[in-house]
């Protein structure tokens, strides 16, 4: 059978196979219109035997929702953005959402993308990290478009934002490493300066000038294995170096565990180590790594949620909802 040469079933074609008007077949399809039961059996019928499936873009034609939510995601995602991903996926599709991934590429901007979600009409924006102008907020409020930030902190009117509480995580990490007597505390961190990093920066210093500390030093590289072994060995070649180290992330972490071994020293009896995100890969014997974590799957809950309250609203719900985050202790840290 040719696949390519045959053209698609239509609602016409369902509604006569059916012996129904097309205006039934586009009320059953359509979750606000009315069919009677017996013909709403037919025409689910007659859409079985021919393969028939509503068109979400031509139904974008006449105003009707078309249940796609955008997601544009805005780098190339680490483990806990893919994570992040898949569960908003997940959790968009079991309310009766799909989801449209519009990645940004080298060529392309933000703007650029979110504006191109709205020629698809979709429901409503996500953008995964990164931010847009206001100009775009303004032009997606003027459209009735709902849009929420996921990974990052609320920037203005127009907005709604989910992410961990970064700064708690950092607060998190610091009281982990005061509380076993480390007074020699530095920070890991990302060259490319993100938000999550600023925040889980702040956290940290927060919480150890609270304690009347300050961060002995810090360093920062790619957010990779080999940045944090290149960043945790300057801080470790030092003549005095740190007894703790907070990580921006576990891959990160990783790097300076092997900085650890790298410079002979005992983790965690020398230099304890934390890092954030609790990926799988944590959990080895390799590592067996303490470090902050944050329920992706509640995260995406409550973005699901918030998306679902704006357009049963249909207004922007604005403001910034935080997911608390929690230590797990393991051996990098006695």
């Amino acid at each position: 059978m040719d696949i390519g040469s045959r053209s698609r079933s239509t609602a016409q074609d369902v509604a006569e196979r059916a012996g129904v008007s097309r205006a039934a077949v586009s009320r059953c399809f359509n979750a606000r219109g009315r069919v009677s039961g017996d013909k709403r059996e037919r025409i689910l019928a007659a859409a079985s035997e021919l393969g028939y499936r509503p068109n979400a873009i031509a139904r974008s034609l006449t105003g009707q929702p078309t249940d796609l939510v955008a997601l544009i995601t805005t780098e190339s995602l680490g483990y806990q953005s893919n994570e992040q991903l898949r569960a908003i996926t997940l959790c968009l599709a079991e309310r009766g959402k799909r989801a449209l991934i519009i990645p940004v590429g080298a060529k392309t901007t933000l703007d650029e993308s979110s504006l191109r979600a709205l020629d698809y009409q979709v429901d409503a924006i996500v953008v995964m990290g990164g931010s847009i102008s206001r100009h775009v907020v303004e032009l997606l409020a003027a459209a009735r478009v709902p849009l929420l930030l996921f990974g990052r902190a609320h920037e203005g009117a127009g907005t709604a934002a989910i992410c961990c509480d970064n700064a708690e995580g950092g607060a998190i990490a610091a009281r982990c490493l005061t509380r076993l007597g480390r007074t020699r505390l530095a920070y890991v961190g990302k060259s490319a300066g993100t938000f999550a990093d600023r925040a889980r920066l702040g956290g940290f210093v927060g919480e150890l000038r609270r304690q009347g500390l300050e961060p002995c030093d810090m360093a920062a590289d790619e957010s990779s294995f080999a940045g944090g072994r290149r960043a945790a060995a300057t801080l470790l070649a030092a003549a005095e170096p740190p007894d703790g180290l907070f990580c921006f992330n576990d891959t990160v972490a990783f790097g300076a565990l092997q900085a650890a071994r790298d410079f002979r020293l005992r983790v965690p009896e020398d230099v304890a180590i934390v890092g954030f995100d609790d990926q799988p890969m944590a959990a080895w014997p390799a590592f067996d790594l303490t470090t902050v974590g944050c329920d992706s799957g509640a995260l995406a809950e409550l973005a699901a949620a918030k998306i679902l309250a704006a357009l049963g609203r249909g207004e922007q719900v604005e403001g910034t909802f935080l997911v608390r985050p929690y230590l797990v202790v393991r051996g990098t840290t006695p």
